[in-house]
């Protein structure tokens, strides 16, 4: 009975040393069985070539709708003077306030508001255009923004959090520079300069 196991087992080992290619990779040498070959050797089209399965020919079709990006968290609010208020009362964020996310809110503030806001939210940073400069401070409690019809001191997380994601007025939109959890953070640091002293 062992006897017959070696052979067998001997048999295994030499039809397993067939040189032919199992990775779709190189070129066979010669012929050999393969089971279920085109799990080796693909058939898929390449990205931008012409495919016969679609009536346009077209390799690179578009995602299917409502799709979502990995990463991406989609926002619900349009860049509309409604949605802006809209945002001002249903926006919370999310964040605790707590030393680690004002600090890492303080960082962000430094790298992507402050030329324009000033280090200390008064609206003076490094940048000295006539169009640019002219920024309110965050700690500023009389004059009512027309947007917002509140003062700067009053905007709320909603508030501050849409003007980061489309911008507003001579502020561009951030929000393909800062992630969904940076902008919260930085609206953490930018409550604080609201509550500071002139």
């Amino acid at each position: 009975m062992s006897r017959y196991f070696v052979l067998i087992f001997l048999c295994l080992v030499l039809v397993s040393c067939n040189d032919a290619a199992s990775d779709g990779i190189k070129e066979k040498t010669h012929r050999g069985y393969e089971y279920m070959p085109d799990m080796y050797y693909s058939h898929a089209y390449q990205t931008y070539t012409m495919n016969p399965n679609f009536s346009d020919s077209m390799s690179a079709r578009e995602p299917v709708h409502g799709t979502i990006p990995r990463g991406f968290l989609p926002f619900e609010y349009e860049n509309t003077l409604d949605d802006f208020k809209r945002a001002a009362i249903e926006l919370k964020n999310p964040f605790e306030k707590n030393t680690d996310n004002i600090e890492k809110g303080k960082q962000l503030y430094g790298m992507f508001c402050a030329h324009c806001h000033g280090e200390k939210g008064d609206g003076k940073g490094s940048i000295t255009h006539p169009v640019y400069s002219a920024i309110p401070a965050y700690f500023d409690d009389v004059m009512i923004r027309p947007r917002s019809q509140t003062t700067m001191k009053n905007l709320t997380d909603g508030h501050i959090y849409h003007s980061i994601y489309y911008g507003y007025n001579a502020m561009g939109p951030h929000y393909n520079l800062v992630s969904d959890e940076e902008r919260w953070k930085i609206v953490l640091y930018v409550n604080e300069l609201q509550n500071k002293e002139k």
